[in-house]
């Protein structure tokens, strides 16, 4: 279970896009920033279980393999960490940000997906509920959605405390390790794939 939350971790964390997530909401008094941003992380996170839930229900109705799901997650959480590592998650989101019309909706579309739950976080909880289990993958995205809401209800102050360059910093160590559990799962896509081919 351990080992699910700290995938989960470093694929969702917010830490690095925090500066984005202030210009999301500069329009909004304390109290309605608050709310939105709330009703982000429950909506973001609630795509995240159905994606958790559904993974195997998809993968049966679709006669794929987890071996499948291994080796495209890895390969886009490979890219996903390589773009990271060449850029910053706030270059990445930016575009995002110049979509927005509506700054009431901005906490949900794109704010809740894809900003905080994305397509590389999609795959990875279908990967890891397969993997690890629904009570592990779900207890991992619950746990990653607390810290996730605390960060962001305390943006300003984590910000001011840590200032812009520790964040970034730390989102390319998270990359690095995101990058290598990639590797990681479409190597062993790979070799179970290969062991299903010569196994009767």
């Amino acid at each position: 279970m351990f080992e699910a939350f700290v995938v989960v971790l470093t694929i969702a964390n917010v830490l690095p896009i925090l500066p984005i997530v202030l210009q999301f909401t500069a329009g909004f008094d304390p109290p309605a920033r608050r709310s939105l941003l709330l009703q982000a992380v429950v909506v973001g996170n609630l795509v995240a279980v159905a994606a958790a839930l559904g993974g195997g229900l998809l993968l049966r109705a679709t006669r794929l393999t987890i071996d499948d799901l291994r080796i495209a997650g890895g390969l886009i959480l490979l890219v996903f960490a390589t773009y990271d590592l060449l850029f910053n998650r706030e270059q990445r989101k930016r575009p995002v940000r110049d979509q927005l019309r509506d700054p009431a909706a901005s906490s949900l579309v794109p704010m809740a997906v894809p900003v905080l739950v994305g397509p590389a976080t999609l795959a990875t909880v279908m990967v890891v509920g397969e993997d690890h289990g629904t009570a592990a993958v779900l207890v991992a995205i619950g746990a990653n959605a607390v810290i996730n809401a605390a960060l962001l209800l305390a943006a300003d102050r984590v910000i001011g405390a840590i200032g812009p360059g520790v964040g970034r910093a730390f989102g390319k160590v998270m990359s690095l390790i995101l990058a290598t559990m990639a590797v990681s799962m479409v190597r062993l896509g790979v070799a179970g794939a290969i062991a299903r081919g010569v196994t009767p």
